[in-house]
């Protein structure tokens, strides 16, 4: 058997409450130190007709080809987004999260998920953490290319946790998650920490 912890340790006006909750279960399984890449910060923003268009030009040095993209700007994000560029201009179509924000917004990042192989059986889940050196969205994905969940970290290093005790609904139920989609929503390059520990023998 395995053992993970979760330390708590909370201030509120003036009352302090420090907790440690353990979870025994069969296995860890980390993926790791996982380098996340950099977003590109827009140079114009013009949003389209309906929630879910908008072109934008990237810089120069850009580097992305036409494909699915995530768009952060502060209060929103928006992921799975359909991209197609020419040179730099980018359009952007689709996709799912909040609508994009109003013409000429200053703060619109845009970034091409990474793909992380897994193998997480959410149904077995006892405790988990996920953690990121900046913003980021993560979505994951069973063997046929379903939905079961997305993650949002939406400020460096404040991990996203769970455990099996906490009277929140596991987020990873479901058929057995086999890739995760992250992107960075920020222009520094990050650093990525899933972890979870399962239990196959409860």
């Amino acid at each position: 058997m395995a053992t993970g912890t979760l330390a708590i340790v909370a201030v509120i006006g003036g009352k302090s409450i420090n907790q440690t909750i353990t979870k025994t279960f069969d296995h860890p399984n980390p993926y790791v130190d996982i380098p996340l890449p950099a977003g590109k910060a827009v140079t114009s923003w013009v949003k389209g007709a309906g929630d879910d268009a908008a072109t934008c030009n990237l810089p120069a040095d850009h580097g992305y080809v036409d494909g699915k993209m995530d768009v952060f700007w502060t209060g929103g994000r928006r992921y799975d987004v359909d991209g197609t560029i020419v040179t730099n201009a980018l359009t952007l179509d689709g996709g799912t999260g909040d609508a994009f924000p109003a013409s000429a917004s200053a703060d619109v990042v845009v970034c091409t998920p990474i793909q992380i192989n897994t193998a997480i059986d959410g149904d077995q889940v006892a405790m988990m953490i996920v953690n990121c050196t900046q913003r980021a969205s993560l979505y994951f994905e069973d063997a046929d290319g379903d939905s079961i969940a997305h993650l949002d970290i939406s400020a460096a290093n404040e991990p996203y946790t769970w455990h099996d005790t906490s009277n929140l609904t596991n987020p990873l139920t479901g058929d057995p998650i086999v890739v995760c989609f992250a992107s960075n929503g920020s222009t520094t390059a990050a650093v990525l920490d899933i972890s979870t520990g399962e239990d196959s023998t409860p």
